[in-house]
């Protein structure tokens, strides 16, 4: 066994798996990690917009990794494929063709090469070396090239050579393929492709109708609207249990509201974890690059909740698991 395969066994042992813990209830965390492959329909030739939040992406993860590993919290990183290549060299002989998209600004453009020639916006194959080799820290996907699924013009093809790509990046980089993955926008698709690759747990959306509307090519004023309401929500419940393969996102975690609208966020939080009943999953999520701006603050407010996560964890009330726990 290689090195690195055998730290992800040790890795992996460290932590109670789901069977093992019969119907304990967990805490599960998954990172959205894409850095600009996942905003590149919005920012389109604009190679500065947003640029504070993705760079600062390099300070966040270091941070947010010493956070988990001091309160032995484990983490799913589901990450863009694109992110473990060393540059644009690598990225155009490792990627497959991409989807021919009806909408063009979906189109990931060649020429975004040119206008990030050194590739910081788009790739960082030492922080998910970084991400590997912590301990408790899983390397999940989020496809090869944050490929939206439910859009027009995506084919069965397209899903299964993404997923072919990042399977041989990760097999040839860490020493094992992706067994969990996140659709980008969460726009889940395509399941009998995903179910035949290498995957073995994916997350899905919340059960209420306003967190099942796919978010490229829609008016998504309105569903947006109630989801900030339900993150505020102190008395909504949405933790679940397993559904096969699927783990239920429960809350994006929201660190950019207003001082007072982020006490009732962290009240919802509690209720949540106080509420867990046996089987029961809390899985709430975020993207590094969310906290690419007034750093120190919204690090500190990710620290508190993970000390409420940490503290039921040490009197046994909680486990904290990865997604690739929950696999079969």
């Amino acid at each position: 066994m290689s090195a690195i395969a055998s730290s992800a066994e040790t890795k992996k042992s460290n932590g109670e798996s789901f069977s093992d813990a019969g119907s304990s209830p967990s805490v599960v965390i998954s990172l959205d990690f894409e850095l600009r492959w996942g905003m590149h329909d919005r920012l389109g030739f604009d190679i500065d917009g947003y640029r504070s939040n993705l760079e600062n992406v390099r300070e966040v993860v270091p941070a947010l990794l010493g956070l988990f590993v001091a309160r032995k919290i484990r983490v799913t990183w589901a990450c863009v494929g694109a992110l473990a290549c060393a540059n644009w060299e690598e990225y155009f002989s490792r990627a497959p063709g991409p989807p021919k998209y009806q909408n063009p600004r979906l189109r990931f453009n060649p020429r975004y090469a040119e206008l990030d020639p050194n590739g910081y916006l788009h790739f960082a194959p030492d922080l998910l070396a970084a991400i590997n080799a912590a301990p408790g820290q899983e390397l999940g996907t989020h496809t090869f090239s944050h490929i939206l699924m439910r859009e027009p013009g995506v084919s069965a093809q397209d899903v299964g050579a993404d997923l072919v790509a990042v399977a041989g990046l990760w097999q040839e980089r860490f020493g094992a393929p992706p067994r969990s993955l996140v659709f980008p926008r969460n726009q889940v698709a395509f399941l009998p492709i995903i179910r035949g690759s290498t995957i073995r747990i994916w997350r899905g959306n919340a059960a209420p109708w306003f967190h099942n509307r796919h978010e490229a090519s829609t008016n998504t004023l309105l569903p947006r609207a109630f989801r900030l309401l339900d993150s505020v929500n102190p008395w909504a419940r949405r933790a679940s249990a397993l559904e096969g393969d699927m783990t239920r996102a429960s809350l994006f975690l929201r660190t950019d509201l207003p001082r007072a609208a982020w006490r009732f966020h962290v009240a919802r939080i509690r209720r949540e974890l106080d509420g867990l009943l046996p089987g029961e999953i809390f899985h709430f999520y975020w993207h590094p690059h969310n906290l690419g701006t007034e750093t120190s603050t919204r690090l500190s407010r990710v620290e508190g909740v993970l000390d409420e996560v940490a503290e039921r964890c040490r009197r046994g009330l909680l486990v904290s698991r990865c997604m690739g726990d929950l696999a079969s």
